[in-house]
């Protein structure tokens, strides 16, 4: 196939995507049941099952051996196979995913949290993709292939068994879209013969690249406040129709540039106001992230580097929070390594049209999070010319024609808002959000200058422990004249590792950015390691072992120290991730015997640590920092306009968010001003409850008194208090 014909391929599906997800709200429960449409529907469903497709697969295999048949014994086996790799791949996702089936759509998210299980078995919310529609695809594409002429009928039945589904009110358009793109694929891949191992592996990469970088991402509330600002501020966006500039709360917000809140808003539009919409940009910026990875090392650094670089992308804390958080620094980690890789690939190659993706990249992340986006891939090229004696290819990389195209990218909405904004949104976005941020602590965000090197050691463990010996091989690249992968990757991590550490402001997510390189490094590690060719990887899994028995220890011992921890834990969450890290250690060890079978198991007991911590760790995190907040807002929305629903003396843009509206802010100042409010209006304020007794005098009384926050009113008609999905 050509490239344009591939692309079409990945755009066609795409585009029937987001077409899709137009029609999903417009046409859930819409559809007039009329009895013979429903049986029929009933029968096609049947006919879509993969209790009845594998059968018939089966029985076709056993027909065509029995007869001699060459032809039908290879077509039930490729049926066979394509249904079973469907069907896998499709409980992975719906496990991911958690989407609700029509019936049980709307306020769920906290029974989900206080109720957290890796699958549901009750198919209340398993609703993407649809499993019936991927099986019969699977199948179709498994005996067209061997029967050309049966081609056209099989797809007809796939499809009417795949609208049955929506028919039926079972499933969603994307459901069965998805279910379809995963069938055909599933079929492609599986029903070639026993070869071609290389698709099988993309088959495979791609599926859990999907299920890490969305599981459950859309069933827990909003965390304040970094994500509920972003997805409060492209919901605005949205219903005032403003795309230019960002507000918070009605009122213009300068903090950061415009691409993600238009990523943002444009998921909205599509999958409704939802944390899995918030977070769906993150997600999806996660997955192309983890496989350009994969692609540019294939290229550069041979086929098991790039299987263990994007796999240790995937499999670590920080991937796994941020591809689930509704913040920028994924979004900017892309663009941050799809610039720095289409340099090394112009660098490298004599396709020079890779320095026109350079600087498209770098505008794209310039308009994701400001200076940082242009920095971080300049400085990376620079160096890196400079320090593998690359200077000639200055002149190629910056021409006027590049430069040219990067300012037309980038600079028109920053033209645009200071034209309308004027010294509000320099003052704002470039004097307080990069100079004093840089150069001074901003909220509280503080830090000695060993900070980052504790977020590597959760945030990337346990691949943390091969980055050392990786830079020194960096390093013997720099001196011996040979640059390659690990002098890159060294100098993209070391610059923005201490770029940051030298900053004043410092934030567990500023140094997201050089995950890829430090997965690259330990991909490359590891592939050296599996390949025979480096012995001295043993350091590396050493340290790795003590860091994994240190934490296992310390685990283990959290019951017994009486530690008061905020986080309701259980001992025996604590005893479980200690035997994790213990079973880490382990594997860590049996590398230097088996080192492929064993860094598969590594990888492994990787995506159980993150499946763990989402599934014990996040919920009750969630539900006492954010369940109080939640219940409050959605029951001011209920009341209407009628009332005015207000903060005093917090600042939870959860509020905002889950209310839908403006909220009133209230300061220990405005005592005088609480009392005219009660005057006018019907009041609902939200505080902290050791903030009560400051509010003793505004003749106030209250409504509901939880463990954090209190609520509040001066209505006396204001109905009693219940929680909004339970």
């Amino acid at each position: 196939m050509t490239k344009k014909e591939n692309l079409l391929l990945i755009a066609l599906p795409i585009l029937a995507l987001l077409v899709s997800a137009r029609l999903d709200r417009s046409i859930a429960g819409t559809i007039p049941q009329i009895p013979s449409l429903v049986s029929s529907s009933r029968f096609l469903s049947l006919l879509g099952n993969g209790l009845f497709l594998i059968p018939l697969s089966l029985a076709l295999y056993v027909w065509g051996r029995a007869a001699g048949k060459g032809g039908l014994r290879e077509a039930g086996r490729a049926g066979l196979i394509s249904v079973l790799s469907a069907g896998i791949a499709v409980n992975m996702l719906k496990a991911a995913f958690e989407r609700p089936r029509i019936p049980h759509a709307g306020d769920f998210v906290t029974r989900l949290l206080n109720d957290p299980s890796f699958f549901d078995f009750t198919g209340r919310f398993n609703s993407f993709p649809s499993g019936h529609t991927a099986a019969s695809f699977a199948f179709a594409y498994a005996l067209g292939s061997r029967y050309p002429r049966l081609k056209a009928p099989l797809y007809a039945v796939a499809s009417l068994i795949a609208l049955s589904r929506v028919y039926l009110g079972s499933h969603y358009p994307t459901d069965v879209v998805a279910g379809a793109i995963l069938g055909v694929y599933a079929g492609y891949v599986f029903a070639t013969g026993a070869g071609d191992w290389d698709k099988k592996l993309k088959f495979l990469l791609i599926t859990l690249t999907l299920f890490i970088s969305f599981f459950k991402s859309g069933s827990f509330l909003l965390f304040d406040v970094d994500e509920a600002v972003f997805s409060e501020a492209s919901r605005e966006m949205v219903e005032t129709g403003d795309f230019l500039t960002p507000s918070y709360n009605y009122e213009p917000r300068f903090d950061k540039p415009i691409l993600f809140y238009w990523f943002t808003s444009l998921s909205f539009l599509l999958f409704g106001t939802t944390e899995f919409a918030a977070r769906f940009t993150s997600g999806v910026f996660g997955s192309l992230l983890v496989l350009i990875t994969y692609f540019f090392v294939k290229r550069q650094g041979g086929y098991i580097a790039a299987v263990f670089s994007a796999l240790i992308l995937l499999l670590n804390i920080a991937y796994f929070a941020y591809s689930h958080a509704a913040i920028t620094d994924m979004t900017l980690a892309f663009f941050v390594a799809g610039s720095v890789y289409s340099f090394h690939l112009g660098v490298t190659t004599d396709d020079k049209r890779w320095y026109w993706a350079f600087w498209a990249s770098m505008a794209l992340a310039a308009l994701t999070k400001g200076a940082v986006g242009v920095l971080f891939p300049l400085a990376v090229a620079l160096l890196h010319l400079l320090l593998s004696g690359g200077l000639k290819e200055f002149k190629a990389v910056f021409r006027p024609a590049h430069l040219a195209l990067f300012i037309a990218v980038a600079a028109p909405w920053f033209a645009a808002e200071a034209y309308v904004n004027g010294w509000d949104f320099i003052n704002a976005f470039i004097v307080k959000h990069h100079m004093k941020r840089y150069t001074g602590v901003i909220s509280g965000h503080g830090g000695p200058p060993y900070y980052y090197i504790g977020v590597l050691l959760i945030g990337f463990f346990p691949w943390v422990a091969l980055l050392p010996q990786a830079l020194w091989k960096g390093y013997r690249e720099w001196r011996e004249k040979t640059p390659g992968l690990y002098l890159l990757s060294a100098v993209w991590f070391l610059f923005i590792f201490v770029f940051f550490s030298a900053a004043s402001t410092k934030l567990p997510n500023y140094i997201f950015p050089l995950i890829p390189a430090a997965s690259i490094m330990a991909g490359l590690s590891v592939s050296r390691s599996i390949e025979g060719g480096d012995g001295g990887i043993r350091y590396s899994i050493y340290l790795m072992m003590v860091i994994s028995v240190a934490a296992s220890a310390a685990l283990f011992a959290v019951p017994f120290m009486g530690i008061g921890m905020e986080i309701p834990f259980s001992d025996r969450f604590f005893f479980a991730l200690s035997s994790i890290f213990l079973m880490t250690a382990l594997f860590a060890g049996t590398t230097l015997i088996k080192p492929l079978a064993s860094f598969s198991l590594l990888s492994s007991v990787a995506v159980f640590l993150l499946v763990f911590l989402r599934l014990h760790a996040v919920p009750p995190a969630n539900l006492r920092l954010q369940e109080e907040l939640y219940d409050y807002s959605r029951y001011a929305r209920t009341l209407g306009k009628g009332f005015v629903f207000a903060e005093y003396e917090i600042n939870k843009p959860s509020l905002r968010f889950y209310y839908g509206g403006k909220v009133l802010r209230l300061e220990k100042t405005d005592s005088c001003s609480i009392r005219e409010h009660s005057k006018r209006s019907k009041l609902l304020i939200v505080t902290k409850k050791e903030r009560l007794g400051e509010l003793k005098d505004s003749r106030l009384r209250v409504i509901n008194e939880g463990r954090d926050y209190v609520l509040l009113t001066n209505a006396a008609d204001a109905p009693g208090f219940k929680t909004a999905d339970r």
